[in-house]
């Protein structure tokens, strides 16, 4: 009897995900790429966040949060987490690689780690932060093992299971020099671990799609040229087996090209895995998970 009933409930909890994809509302969020570039005017992130909140969207991503132009200072991480809080729609910050690894220390030193571990400090100090309207986030840092990793960040809409990963431009911020490139590698441990955690929970609750948003640029580019050795060669295997495991579509959201070619260009599909660049600005996204073509990008504005 006992059996029936586990049997029973396991199936009532199988057909009522089912029914879950079936019913899944089609819906839009954006994305604010490098917004600042070489700007040092902080409200052109502001006015490209306010325009962003007119579509309406279940989110929005916000890629890169400081100017090269501007120092790295505890002041600026405060005044631009204040800034993303402000919004009335739910904002994620999804690390750039400007955000912390050309910060020097007060001798000028390079001290790309201590102003990564400051910045997760400001920027993700409230597990539940996500704008001025909620969403329930899960953070790699609830983990014991990876708790300085607080970068790292799930959440749901409908059906889709959606995640950043702190995955830098130039070439995953690997360091050719001997001794020097801990950051990479205790990285690579973190990013193995999150992916595998995706795939899980996106098989156990069967998600149609699981889209990740990082930085660098995993998936080929054509225009990338590597002159010692490739950063991304473990992460781009490990997407591949994110798709592979899953049982979901998985879509790549990553930083501009660094070919010739300065539009956003479209969503490529190899079987089950996606990935597009996006230029710098906002870029809207649409999904609708009951057709084919479940992503489409329908506005992209520099």
């Amino acid at each position: 009897m006992y059996r029936l009933a586990r049997f029973l409930s396991c199936l009532l909890y199988c057909l009522s995900l089912v029914g879950i994809q079936a019913h899944a509302e089609p819906f839009q969020f954006s994305v604010l790429m490098h917004v600042l570039q070489n700007s040092a005017d902080e409200n052109e992130l502001r006015n490209a966040l306010e325009t962003a909140q007119l579509t309406n969207p279940a989110f929005i991503v916000v890629n890169g949060m400081r100017s090269t132009r501007e120092p790295c200072t505890d002041r600026l991480y405060r005044q631009r987490t204040a800034l993303l809080e402000s919004s009335t729609a739910p904002v994620i910050l999804s690390l750039a690689g400007d955000d912390w690894i050309p910060c020097r220390d007060r001798q000028n030193r390079p001290a790309p780690t201590a102003w990564l571990n400051l910045l997760r400090d400001q920027m993700y100090g409230d597990i539940s932060w996500s704008g001025g309207k909620h969403i329930p986030l899960r953070r790699q840092s609830a983990i014991a093992a990876f708790r300085n990793y607080s970068e790292n960040t799930r959440w749901t809409v409908e059906n889709v299971l959606f995640a950043t990963i702190n995955i830098p431009a130039n070439n995953n911020h690997y360091v050719a020099s001997a001794g020097g490139n801990s950051e990479f590698e205790d990285r690579q441990i973190a990013n193995r671990d999150w992916l595998h955690r995706l795939a899980i929970q996106a098989r156990r609750e069967r998600k149609a799609a699981i889209v990740l948003f990082c930085d660098g640029n995993p998936m080929p580019d054509p225009g990338r040229k590597i002159e010692q050795r490739d950063g991304y060669v473990e992460i781009r295997q490990q997407l591949k087996s994110l798709a592979e495991k899953s049982g979901a579509k998985v879509l790549v959201i990553q930083g501009p090209t660094t070919s010739p070619q300065k539009t956003s260009g479209s969503i490529t599909w190899n079987g089950p895995l996606a990935f597009v660049n996006l230029r710098a600005g906002m870029t809207m996204i649409a999904v609708d998970t009951s057709v084919e073509n479940s992503f489409a990008i329908v506005a992209d504005e520099p």
